[in-house]
């Protein structure tokens, strides 16, 4: 089944949800830069990378269920889409942190490349990071979304 471009009613209902993840992922990649830049450690980057994502995904799958007060009884945004939208966002709040702890590395007068001194530096940790917030999204966007009673 082929995802179907929203209409115009359905590019408001999806503003929400997609603004609440890019927030999401900005906090996200801020704390990689926190913890991978400024204090220097290893520690808990795979986990926020985890949840950056899986709250990326859990944001966006409000976009995928139909709004009470929508027009038509479609969401706004199919599933496979929104799952596909917040794995992509999810890997581009951690390439941020990524580059964001290498400007951290720069100010303190480093003078590799970006994929050097991440390499050098973490090693395989920055591809396990994408592979886990991909899956955390993933996650994230088919169990969504969540919503209160």
């Amino acid at each position: 089944m082929r995802a179907t471009a929203p209409d115009r009613a359905g590019l408001a209902e999806i503003r929400g949800p997609l603004a609440r993840a890019l927030l999401i992922g900005l906090v996200g990649a801020a704390i990689l830069v926190v913890v991978g830049g400024v204090l220097a450690s290893t520690a808990g980057l795979l986990f926020v990378a985890g949840a950056t994502g899986g709250g990326i995904g859990l944001a966006l799958a409000g976009a995928a269920v139909p709004t009470p007060t929508g027009a038509s009884e479609r969401p706004p945004l199919e599933r496979s889409a929104a799952t596909r939208l917040a794995m992509v966002l999810a890997c581009l709040a951690v390439l941020v942190g990524a580059f964001g702890t290498w400007l951290v590395a720069i100010a303190e007068g480093g003078a590799l490349g970006p994929i050097d001194y991440l390499w050098q530096t973490f090693g395989p940790l920055v591809p396990a990071e994408l592979l886990v917030a991909a899956l955390g999204a993933a996650w994230g966007a088919r169990a969504g979304p969540v919503v209160g009673r």
